[in-house]
Parts: C-alpha cells; structure tokens; sequence
C-alpha cells in the first residue's frame, strides 16, 4: 500500500499498529501500519515523531513533494554506498551511459508517435540519428532536446483540445502539463529511492548536469519512463474523461491540478507502477520493479560487471 497523504493541516500518527490520519484531532482515515509500504506527502501535511520514526525502521521511505508537484527529498534509512562502487561512478565516462538514457527515450517516443498516428515521427528518427552517432555530450544533449520536441508537438495535434500546446513547466501553462509535471514529481521521487537502493550517488548523473542538491542520476534513469509511466496515464486519463478541465485551476502564473484532479490521477499512476511491461532484453516486471531492476544494472555497468540495456517500447 502506498499512501498519499493530500490533506493540508492534516497529520499522521501511530497508535496501537495503525497509521492514523487526523485533522484538528478528528479522524480522517486509518490505515494498517504494516501494510504499507511507501508514503508520499504533498505540502502541508505533518508526520509525528512516532509515526516517522515507525517508518523509517521498517525501511518505508516518505516523499516530500510540494502541492504544485515539486520534488523536495525523500527521507529512508538507506545502506551507505560501497566506497569501490562510489569510486567507479565517478570515474564512469559519462558519454555511453548518457547515450542509452537518450536513445531509450526516443525509441520510446517514435513509438508513441507511431501508436497514435501522430505528426513528429520522422524528426524523432532523424534526432534518434543524431543521438546514436553523437560525439560529445553537448550533440546528444542536443538530440535529445529536439527529439522531444518533435514529440510533444506530435502530441499537441491530439491534445489540443485541453489546451496543449507543447510542453510548458515552472509554471505550466495547461492542465496537460500541469497533469504531466505531477507525475514526473512522483516518477523522480521512485526513481531517487531506486538508485539510492541500489547503492549509487543521485547528484553524480551523466546525462543530466551535476549540482548540489541535484539528484542528476535519478533525472537521469526516468527519462526511459516519462512516457510509459506517465505521458501514457495522462493522455488516456484525459480522453476518457476521467481528467476533466475543471481539474485544472490558474494560479501564480500557471496552471495546477485542483485536489480533485490530484485524487483522480494518483490512483492511475499507481496502478500504472503496478502494471507489467516487457524489457528489450525479454523479460517481464511491473514498473515499480523495472525502476529498481534498472537502477541494479546501471550499477552493474557501472562497476563493469555488464552493459546497460535502457528500457524502452517497442
């Protein structure tokens, strides 16, 4: 069981083997403390020292998240990574790793594209092209941004009619991308936890640029499941109107998911998590265990044990 603690004011509690979730001492909802197994907590939802303190001896990791759908950490009791691991991640050439991350992207997005009948398809090839053969990671940085480009305005010939226009962020500009910026938030904060387990440094990405505070390796990892886990969630959600476009309020700038639109698309996203999906290299996992199946071979690749397959749809 994953909880998504959404209420603001609301605070969480252990009594008695339970999690208990209370607002202004009245009780909410009451949930088994054994049965679950992750909690995210969006904005202004509190945690007691009891109740936080269960968790993290069980090994059950809290996501912090802000209303608007931004990532601000996660808190677990991870294992400290082996320092022969530490050692071989930051003496990794960053170029091939990168390469796989990008190249499982776009194939993901020539699919999509394809499935949907959609305008883009061949100037994803053409940057698939150029991701294959770049050089440096400037050229395939550089593929990479116009491949999903050419993607998301393939998508915004179907998604027009919810106001779509290509992809906006920081602030979305619509509830297409308001929709898909929160699912990204719940994507990175699965793919932090993933390399964390498996024992890696998120701040030392090879794709993504390196910073303090920056989690590069986990931006690095989703970006072979933005598109099946949440772009996928979201355009299906959207044309069986189970995302509407009341859900979808302007504020500071943007556009944001109102509480109902945030209660109807969580649930789709972990049903999707839960969903099984077939790896290049043949076998089959939900995508919850793809994130952290994949996270174990990019240590192996990392540490020379075996090349690194990204996942993609075929």
């Amino acid at each position: 069981m994953v909880l998504h603690l959404l209420t603001q004011g609301a605070t969480l509690r252990l009594r008695q083997g339970r999690l208990l979730l209370e607002m202004e001492g009245a009780l909410l909802n009451s949930y088994p403390a054994r049965q679950v197994r992750q909690v995210a907590v969006w904005g202004n939802v509190r945690l007691s020292t009891p109740a936080l303190t269960f968790l993290l001896r069980q090994g059950i990791p809290v996501l912090f998240l802000s209303t608007e759908g931004f990532l601000y950490g996660v808190a677990a009791s991870f294992p400290d990574p082996h320092p022969e691991h530490l050692r071989a991640q930051f003496a990794q050439d960053p170029l091939p790793l990168a390469r796989a991350f990008v190249l499982g992207k776009l194939r993901t997005a020539r699919a999509m594209l394809e499935r949907l009948g959609l305008p883009g398809l061949e100037a994803v090839e053409e940057d698939l092209a150029q991701a294959q053969t770049a050089s440096h990671l400037d050229a395939l940085r550089g593929a990479e941004g116009f491949g999903s480009r050419a993607y998301f305005g393939g998508l915004s010939q179907l998604l027009r009619p919810w106001g779509f226009q290509g992809r906006s962020r920081r602030p979305p500009k619509d509830l297409v991308n308001a929709a898909l910026s929160y699912g990204y938030a719940l994507l990175l904060g699965r793919a932090l936890l993933a390399v964390r387990l498996a024992g890696l440094h998120p701040e030392v990405g090879f794709l993504h640029a390196e910073g303090r505070r920056n989690p590069a390796l986990a931006l690095d990892l989703m970006e072979e499941f933005r598109i099946p886990v949440v772009d996928q969630v979201v355009i299906t959600a959207l044309r069986r109107g189970q995302l509407k476009p009341e859900h979808g309020e302007p504020r500071n700038g943007g556009v944001y998911l109102t509480e109902e639109g945030k209660r109807a698309l969580i649930p789709l996203l972990e049903e999707r998590f839960h969903q099984e999906a077939t790896h290049p290299l043949r076998f089959r996992k939900t995508y919850a265990e793809l994130l952290d199946t994949q996270a174990a071979r990019l240590k192996a690749a990392i540490v020379k044990r075996e090349p690194y397959t990204p996942y993609y749809l075929k």
